[in-house]
């Protein structure tokens, strides 16, 4: 949902009103929201109603042009409604459409994207079908959980939408099973080593999160154990009592992180294990540090190179820039199909990783910058023939679009987390190039998000 549309209620912003309104939902909004109109046109974005449903709703927010609620009543039920997996579903903020048949997920993904780039973009482009992931349910490789006290009790799981406020959760039907079985131990085993859990607030105590990774190819699994400070000398009663309990464990990692913004950065060591996941893909193999970046559904991110470098129809003698390049997910196989790759990634981490997997994959015509991508570019003087950028959500900004327009490379292929950025970024290259294909992805299912890969060639003026 771009920012004109978000619903930032705080105390004393916006209306509240108690009163109830009967609304018929027309479509959906990125963010998972319903829109519907109320009395006189004004546009309200339902939390929990779906398109084709009549709904009574309580106003939460309301300002000039538009208004938030949620369903009070559901008086017309869609027919693709379903049962949500998840007991948890509609408290924890971590799924928003669980309760949506699969198919008609894939349809609201690519609904989304077409709003964000018409209303955003400007623009009238088709869009494919969205890839479905292989799995609904399980895909999750990477998962981020919160300790935190509630009266007295000790607390494990995600947060409430919206909120700091943690759900207490000891299942996950998203996260590979290995996952659950930790969430049901790792309760217990804190509280006998007793550790401090950190206080956001107050800023004391020690343990802030647990964070799970898992390697669907190899089916490793590593726990990250994140602290405010390096002491820690509770890790070797939690290691040993979780190694006893669940025996899938691969690795166990401290991540000793100060900030309260970041949840995975800082410096680490290794409790038990080899430090790393490894993964492989059809051409390739990765190892990942337990602080590095990969894509969080394995099978989905494979499917995207797999577009990706076909859709570029590589020959073998291009000069490719990598973006946003990370441990190598694109860099790999555009180095097995073109002349030189450079890839730029700022994080020293997965520069490192990227390099090491350059090597275990025998690829020699890969350089890693440890650089800034808009520094990168503003002082680059080559050339490249194509352009390849996956950045985080808040996409390529001004600044990155015109240095790519000034490098004017011959193809390039942006992959996006986020529909509203890459409507607005789209909207400044289309000027110099043309959109050859838009295809959704679906890393996320059960969720609103939706990955994009998009191909643009230089116009011939």
């Amino acid at each position: 949902m771009d920012d004109s549309i978000k619903s930032n209620k705080t105390s004393g912003e916006g209306t509240e009103n108690n009163d109830q309104v009967t609304v018929y939902i027309e479509r959906i909004a990125y963010g998972g929201y319903g829109i519907g109109k109320l009395p006189g046109g004004k546009l309200i974005f339902v939390e929990g109603a779906y398109p084709s449903e009549l709904v009574n709703v309580q106003i939460t927010e309301e300002k000039k042009d538009i208004a938030f609620g949620k369903v009070s009543q559901l008086l017309e039920k869609a027919k693709y409604r379903r049962s949500p997996k998840c007991k948890y579903f509609g408290v924890c903020g971590g799924c928003h459409i669980m309760d949506v048949e699969y198919p008609k997920q894939l349809e609201f993904k690519r609904d989304m994207v077409k709003d964000q780039l018409r209303r955003i973009g400007k623009m009238d482009v088709e869009v494919n079908p969205v890839i479905p992931s292989d799995m609904e349910y399980e895909y999750r490789n990477k998962m981020e959980f919160t300790f935190g006290y509630d009266r007295g009790e000790l607390k494990l799981g995600l947060n409430k939408r919206g909120t700091n406020e943690i759900v207490n959760i000891d299942q996950c039907p998203i996260s590979p099973t290995s996952f659950n079985r930790i969430l049901k131990e790792m309760p217990e085993i804190i509280k006998m080593s007793n550790v401090k859990i950190y206080n956001p607030n107050s800023k004391a105590g020690t343990m802030k999160h647990l964070v799970l990774r898992y390697s669907n190819s190899n089916n490793q699994t590593m726990v990250i154990l994140v602290t405010k400070t390096e002491k820690f000398q509770e890790a070797g009663y939690i290691r040993s009592e979780l190694l006893k309990r669940v025996p899938q464990v691969n690795s166990i990692i401290h991540v000793m992180n100060s900030s309260d913004e970041i949840v995975l950065r800082g410096p680490y060591e290794t409790l038990y294990g080899s430090g790393i996941l490894e993964m492989e893909m059809d051409y390739e193999k990765f190892q990942i540090p337990p602080t590095a970046f990969f894509q969080n559904n394995f099978n989905v991110a494979a499917k995207m190179v797999e577009y990706m470098t076909k859709g570029l129809e590589l020959t073998g003698s291009e000069t490719v820039l990598d973006l946003y390049a990370g441990v190598g997910t694109f860099t790999m196989r555009l180095a097995m199909l073109s002349k030189y790759v450079t890839a730029i990634e700022s994080s020293h981490i997965a520069v490192k990783a990227g390099r090491a997997n350059a090597n275990i994959n025998g690829v020699r015509n890969v350089r890693y910058e440890e650089a800034d991508v808009d520094e990168f570019l503003n002082a680059f003087q080559g050339r490249a023939d194509v352009v390849v950028a996956d950045p985080p959500r808040a996409g390529l900004d001004k600044k990155v679009c015109n240095e790519i327009l000034k490098l004017a490379p011959q193809k390039i292929a942006y992959v996006s987390c986020d529909p509203a950025t890459l409507a607005r970024d789209l909207a400044m290259l289309k000027e110099k190039y043309e959109i050859l294909s838009v295809q959704p992805f679906d890393m996320f299912p059960q969720t609103y998000h939706v990955e994009n890969v998009v191909l643009l060639s230089r116009k011939d003026i």
